[in-house]
């Protein structure tokens, strides 16, 4: 009789342990560039260590815990500790320059309130900004560094944790006023697991390639709990590595012979463009056998582009499988059956005006919308498109993407309300735009709220961004289009707003010109009002997508995009107000205070 699969990723790594100590796991690169690989059983025994450790502090069996570390070998241990404890991981995003310490302390803090959490495992350089948060939220909330937990010797797992126990909860990225953390249980994150693993059969010959964020589902879920589940040698490298130097992701995929890596859209745009041929010629794709495309819209451009540049280094383009998921679906929603690219040749006119999907003979494919099919529910799971009044619409009609099945969340964490706005009778409503077409394979068009309406015509922000993507003088990827209301017209007005290559270009009328006439060209609409600003001051989620909603609320507030400040200023002024902030509080508690 077969052995029925583990029911969590605890199981899962208890076997693994017991039936493959010696095998690797994990190989991680840090942040000062140093590797180190992780056994099953090295990994399960400094887990248990911190969990430990953790169970002394006082995390007790449904506690959330705010995990705040970078990629590195600690934040595996710290995230399966925190599981053998009994926790649920809140992963948040370490501090990074480019944001500001001012502005993590308000997300960590907006995420802290809604999490309620026993405390924070944190790097020592972040432990008192941290602890200022904290203690913001409740007394006695501690904050600890990995290397604390690491020390003396670990715990024997008394029982098996329940599957409807919380695993985790992924908030959204960006947010400060009213962030929605999503609640993942036991069940729930093993459903999409094996579900994902039926459609790509994963073991243990088989190695993959991740830069991603491991604070978001598609790093966390596809590249830290899923290798645990099939046995794949995992290795992790930095996000920076990929913005750096986009050639060392794939030079990785190279020297491992890696068969499976994730990415969004824009770096393999970001591939396709920025490595030089002296660094293609230090590439070999032929091993890539699954190379998936999600988290944002897939682009077909960059797709065909990326498979044009490396068909010479092995690449197939059969490796493509474009896919759609989202956090309240744990991660993967669909998954295309076929690989390569199935693209759909939409007229753009019919699309705008009657949300119709009409398809476009090859001949006049010039003039159509192409969208990329991202394929079908993944395994015991069900999709609908419907109108706004819930109802199913036919084939190729445009409507709000729902979503059915084990790997639905159960609810964001503390916010009924949200909650009750999004599930409806076991249905998802994800928010998302698509349709279906005769074969059942969903294309996503857009997102409801970032439609632009100007005249009575939809207009989807994606294509005019995508049209300035070759643009001289423009940074590739770096566009943002949004529609703004426009009183005298009584319409919305497009707008864009472009990094330039060279910040001295930012009144250049030529360069606007040029923007202009060549998006009219490419789309059929020209943009109302165009705006260059300097390299690097579009905002972007820390999954390294822009935020295409502060930079339209910035925009129509009247308020400019500033440059950061300068790193070494801001962590001095923080770490002084941090100290007052912590000081201030404790002290006045001691006097009665508060």
């Amino acid at each position: 009789m077969r052995p029925q699969p583990p029911t969590t990723v605890v199981a899962a790594l208890l076997e693994q342990a017991s039936l493959r100590p010696g095998r690797p796991a994990f190989t991680v690169e840090d942040l000062k560039g140093r590797w180190r690989t992780l056994t099953y059983a090295e990994l399960l025994e400094q887990s248990l260590r911190v969990a430990t450790r953790l169970l002394e502090q006082g995390l007790r069996q449904g506690d959330r815990l705010l995990v705040c570390l970078p990629t590195s070998p600690q934040l595996l241990t710290v995230i399966y500790g925190t599981l053998l404890a009994g926790g649920a991981c809140v992963p948040v995003y370490p501090p990074f320059a480019s944001q500001g310490l001012g502005r993590w302390k308000e997300q960590a803090l907006a995420i802290a309130r809604v999490a309620q959490p026993c405390g924070a495992v944190v790097r020592p350089m972040t432990r008192l900004h941290m602890a200022s948060v904290l203690d913001q939220v409740g007394p006695d909330l501690f904050t600890v560094a990995p290397g604390d937990l690491e020390r003396g010797d670990g715990g024997v797992l008394a029982d098996i944790l329940p599957e409807q126990d919380l695993a985790f909860i992924q908030f959204t990225s960006g947010t400060t006023a009213e962030p929605r953390g999503v609640s993942i249980t036991h069940r729930v994150l093993m459903a999409n697991i094996q579900a994902l693993l039926e459609v790509m059969p994963l073991d243990e010959s088989d190695v993959s390639v991740s830069w991603l964020p491991p604070y978001h589902d598609m790093g966390l879920v596809g590249h830290i709990f899923v290798p645990v589940c099939c046995g794949v040698h995992q290795y992790l490298v930095p996000p920076t590595v990929l913005l750096s130097r986009p050639a060392r992701w794939l030079q990785l995929v190279t020297r491992t012979r890696a068969t499976q890596t994730t990415a969004p859209n824009f770096a393999y745009s970001m591939c396709a463009h920025r490595i030089s041929r002296s660094e293609r010629a230090s590439i070999d794709l032929g091993s890539l056998r699954w190379a998936l495309n999600g988290a944002e819209t897939v682009q077909a451009a960059s797709m065909e582009r990326f498979g044009r540049t490396f068909a010479p280094r092995g690449f197939s383009v059969q490796a493509f499988r474009p896919v759609y998921g989202l956090a309240e679906a744990t991660l993967t929603a669909t998954f295309s059956p076929h690989g390569g690219i199935d693209v759909d040749w939409i007229d753009r006119e019919r699309l705008s005006t009657a949300a119709e999907a009409r398809p476009v003979p090859r001949q006049r494919r010039g003039d159509a919308q192409p969208i990329v099919s991202v394929g079908r529910p993944i395994p015991g799971h069900e999709l609908r498109v419907v109108d706004d009044d819930g109802r199913d619409r036919a084939p190729r009609q445009v409507g709000e993407i729902w979503f059915s099945g084990p790997s639905v969340m159960g609810g964001y964490f503390n916010n009924p309300q949200a909650t009750q706005q999004v599930l409806r009778e076991g249905w998802l409503a994800t928010g998302d735009l698509g349709y279906l077409d005769e074969q059942g394979l969903l294309h996503v068009t857009g997102r409801k709220k970032d439609l632009i309406i100007k005249g009575g015509r939809n207009y989807l922000p994606q294509d005019f961004e995508q049209a300035c993507l070759d643009l001289p003088g423009l940074r590739p990827g770096r566009v943002v289009a949004f529609g703004a209301a426009n009183p005298r017209t009584g319409t919305e007005d497009i707008v864009l707003v472009a990094e330039v290559r060279d910040p001295a270009r930012t009144r250049d009328p030529v360069l606007r010109h040029r923007v202009i006439r060549t998006v009219g060209e490419r789309t059929g609409q020209r943009p109302d009002r165009v705006e260059l600003v300097e390299p690097g001051l579009l905002p972007k989620t820390t999954s390294g997508k822009l935020q295409r909603g502060r930079v339209k609320a910035a925009f129509e507030a009247g308020v400019a995009l500033r440059s950061p400040p300068r790193r070494n200023v801001d962590a001095v002024v923080q770490a002084v107000r941090s100290a007052l902030e912590l000081t201030r509080a404790r002290i006045g508690r001691m006097l009665g205070w508060q």
